[in-house]
């Protein structure tokens, strides 16, 4: 079968493996139909990556090379014998966090803590970028009314409302969102879908912010930090707004979040800071400010991402720009990775 394959840094191959076998007991082969390229498949195509394994995962046992994709809908291809929930034929999202189901975290149900975790797609053999895929049956979720594209999507999605609701956005609430790549788009439409009534974001890229103000965002001037703060004390009557969200992982971002929240506000951190950031810790004190990491989602928030997005609520396809065939995919990370390409979510047909 058909899989792109990393090797390493611009190592990425599109070439012939052998496909899953038989399932187990317990587990599901999937045909993957559309997978989204995400920010981390692309650092581990330009370097220095890090998500994929070097030695053998402790859970998977998998290593380079594997085949990438974890934002993925598929169709079952066939079941394992303990498997209910699905049958051969029906169309699923795939919810790539794999767990160890022993440890504290997991006896908890807090299975994004687990030590040992893995992703389908980043620390499995298989993953969304082949023409098949074993995963364990509890990944399947069937895809009901949602479109195969839809389906894709529910993942960085649901990133995103993860991190909405844990900076408690709610009906009445201002929102800035740092950033408008696909985590910051789909936060822009989680805050909406939450009941914000007035969304800014900052994105230094036109095009990007282009996209977020056709979500429904209002894009900030460009400029200094303080002029940006100004802008946005301005339209909320010098109140500042209720929560801010770091999607953009950058220091110049953390600021203008610090800066444009409200006395005693909300700052969710789901951006990957890949450098140690300052932060004016004075300014969160006499500020008396919150700051709220959020890693992956749970469980609830996945299928509560599903249902909003069957109730018409989160209309995530508007977020994709480009939907190219698996013969094209090394083509597409160039495509994303290129500034003039005004690139922020990729979709790769698989089948």
């Amino acid at each position: 079968m058909k899989a792109l394959r990393v090797y390493g840094p611009k190592d990425l191959r599109l070439e012939d493996i052998a496909p899953p076998e038989a399932p187990g007991a317990d587990e599901v082969v999937v045909a993957p139909l559309f997978c989204g390229l995400c920010g981390t498949d692309v650092r581990e195509y330009v370097g220095p990556g890090g998500a994929v394994p070097d030695q053998p995962h402790p859970l998977t046992g998998a290593m380079k090379p594997l085949v990438l994709g974890h934002e993925f809908s598929a169709r079952v291809v066939k079941v394992g014998a303990n498997v209910r929930h699905v049958r051969e034929g029906d169309r699923v999202a795939v919810m790539p966090l794999q767990h160890c189901g022993v440890c504290v975290a997991c006896r908890r149900g807090e299975f994004h803590f687990c030590p040992d975790k893995a992703w389908t797609g980043l620390s499995t053999r298989y993953g969304g970028l082949g023409e098949l895929a074993m995963i364990p049956s509890y990944q399947a979720t069937p895809l009901g009314s949602l479109s195969d594209e839809q389906g894709a999507l529910v993942e960085p999605a649901a990133v995103a409302l993860n991190a909405v609701v844990r900076a408690g956005v709610s009906v009445g609430d201002t929102v800035h969102v740092a950033g408008c790549g696909p985590i910051g788009a789909f936060a822009i439409l989680a805050s909406i879908a939450s009941g914000a009534t007035a969304v800014y974001v900052s994105e230094p890229n036109a095009s990007r912010a282009a996209l977020g103000k056709a979500l429904g965002a209002t894009p900030l001037p460009q400029g200094p930090v303080a002029e940006q703060a100004a802008y946005v004390f301005e339209q909320t009557k010098g109140v500042g707004v209720d929560v801010a969200i770091d999607c953009a992982g950058k220091e110049g971002a953390l600021d203008l979040c610090v800066e444009v929240v409200r006395l005693g506000g909300v700052i969710g951190v789901p951006g990957v800071h890949t450098q140690t950031p300052r932060v004016n810790m004075w300014r969160l004190l006499r500020r008396q400010l919150s700051i709220v990491g959020s890693q992956g989602y749970t469980r609830t928030v996945w299928d509560r991402t599903i249902a909003l997005i069957a109730a018409g609520r989160l209309p995530v396809e508007r977020v994709v720009t480009s939907t190219v065939p698996l013969a094209q995919v090394i083509g597409a990370f160039d495509r994303l990775i290129d500034p003039a390409q005004a690139q922020v979510k990729i979709l790769i047909r698989v089948q």
